[in-house]
């Protein structure tokens, strides 16, 4: 069997639409202001990670810059990050002051983390490692070669901890990645990694809605979805819902899409079939 070029792959993509794009949007959003989701289950409690991150791919000129910036300019997050070293990521000592920088893991903390056509062949694994980890479980530990004076900076159940030259990290954002790198034909692991534990949404605008962006409209809609109560409990008869609705896919990676079903649950406060079938539908696409 001859296997189809990429090229030919992407060109039978149909693009997710602006509005349900918004609404994952909105939703990831809101999933990191949620401080825990605790799911009943057959066999005890358990708890989700509350972030919902997106992965946003099209080619040269679908406007993917535009969006992350009018979705920065509209719910009020960091500007796009372009380039995330692991040193902007987690933070890092001025060789010169010694004063301590403070990363965009702890910035963008109760908030999106937005990173424009992030080059995946110029990271370092430890910069790919380090955002898996606080995007899988929000906390990160490390011990580097330099020191500065000791900074700890509190918010609620977050902190940021530097001293004695040691990094601790319990932080919480949902990561929105816009990129020209096809997911599903990716080589590397890393990119694998952080595909599965995401949404992956095709962005190919058309015609017309590229048209409507050069009269001035936007192509991002803010609608603030942010719960009255930060922490959830999913009933056993929705986690079993969502749970055996995944399964039908027969993908290893059917969990991780009951996860992301549940915080849209969470979030919406109602189950979403239309958004169910596109995590399912994205979810299911095997790499390689």
């Amino acid at each position: 069997m001859v296997r189809r070029s990429v090229k030919k792959e992407i060109e039978d993509v149909n693009s997710v639409d602006k509005n349900i794009i918004a609404e994952f949007v909105n939703i990831s959003l809101a999933c990191s202001k949620l401080k825990e989701i605790i799911v009943e289950q057959e066999n005890g409690e358990y708890p989700l990670r509350t972030n919902l991150n997106l992965f946003l791919y099209g080619q040269i000129g679908s406007t993917k810059s535009t969006l992350l910036k009018q979705i920065s300019e509209h719910t009020g997050a960091k500007k796009p990050f372009t380039d995330l070293s692991f040193p902007a990521l987690i933070g890092s000592v001025d060789g010169q002051t010694r004063q301590l920088i403070v990363g965009a893991s702890w910035e963008c903390r109760n908030s999106i983390l937005l990173l424009d056509e992030y080059d995946f062949t110029k990271r370092k694994k430890d910069d790919m490692r380090a955002l898996l980890q606080l995007i899988e479980g929000g906390s990160y530990s490390r011990k580097l070669a330099s020191f500065s004076a000791p900074v700890e900076e509190k918010d609620e159940d977050l902190s940021y901890l530097f001293k004695d030259g040691t990094f601790n990290i319990t932080t919480r954002f949902s990561l929105i990645l816009a990129t020209m790198k096809y997911p599903y034909r990716s080589q590397s692991m890393e990119v694998q990694a952080l595909a599965s534990r995401s949404v992956c949404l095709p962005f190919y605008p058309s015609s017309d809605e590229l048209y409507k962006l050069g009269q001035g409209y936007s192509l991002f809609n803010f609608v603030d979805k942010t719960p009255k109560k930060l922490i959830h409990k999913i009933k056993k008869k929705d986690w079993e819902k969502l749970l055996k609705m995944c399964q039908t896919t027969k993908s290893p990676n059917f969990l991780r899409m009951a996860g992301d079903c549940a915080r849209v649950f969470v979030v919406e406060g109602k189950h979403r079939e239309d958004l169910y079938k596109i995590i399912l539908e994205m979810g299911s696409k095997r790499f390689g």
